[in-house]
């Protein structure tokens, strides 16, 4: 039987995972409902991810436990933060209106376990109306569409994040993948910056 063109080879481990994507995207407890950290990530993210299976776990882990830390402490206020994580790097973007605030949700992602890098972009002003909000994903969706629709661009491997119409591309590319999405992104109407945060092949 002929493999699809669209499926690499799955090892156990991978299959482990997307089987478990597939099928277990709730926990029940008796505590209620558990969310199952990858839940989001999509079966053909985890077929096609070029991050090590243990890797892209973790990374949804990280994503989801700072995002509940940063909203709980009490001290960390009005804050519209979004944590992105890829290959253990933690991108963190958005704006607080507290420069202490701020330098504690830094000392939260450097101290987690899984961050080998972070990566601070967060703006120190109050938060983005709700028509700033909608146009970033308005932009997000746009640049996600264009990628796909180029024919030239493997849109699993890149993750895209619009803050303020700045475009961050997180990823594990090569060179020529990396200038491709850089060309199609600022070729979508409304973006004001691409900043790279790309790791190499």
């Amino acid at each position: 039987m002929m493999k699809s063109p669209l499926l690499p080879s799955l090892s156990k481990n991978r299959l482990s995972l997307l089987a478990l994507l597939l099928t277990a995207t709730f926990l029940i407890s008796g505590c209620g409902i558990i969310l199952v950290t990858t839940a989001a990530v999509s079966a053909i993210d985890v077929i096609r991810d070029r991050r090590e299976i243990g890797t892209l776990w973790d990374d949804n882990k990280m994503e989801l436990s700072l995002r509940q830390s940063i909203s709980k402490n009490e001290q960390i206020d009005n804050a519209n933060v979004s944590v992105t994580a890829f290959n253990g790097i933690a991108l963190l973007t958005g704006e607080v209106p507290d420069q202490r605030a701020i330098d504690q949700i830094l000392d939260l992602a450097k101290s987690h376990p899984d961050a080998s890098q972070v990566i601070n972009r967060i703006e120190l002003a109050g938060k983005t109306n709700l028509n700033s909000r909608a146009n970033d994903s308005w932009i997000t969706g746009r640049v996600k569409s264009a990628m796909l629709t180029s024919g030239t661009i493997d849109t699993t491997k890149i993750k895209v994040v619009t803050e303020r119409a700045n475009v961050y591309l997180m990823g594990l590319v090569s060179r020529s993948e990396a200038e491709a999405a850089v060309v199609v992104t600022r070729s979508v109407p409304g973006v004001v910056r691409v900043i790279k945060v790309f790791e190499y092949l």
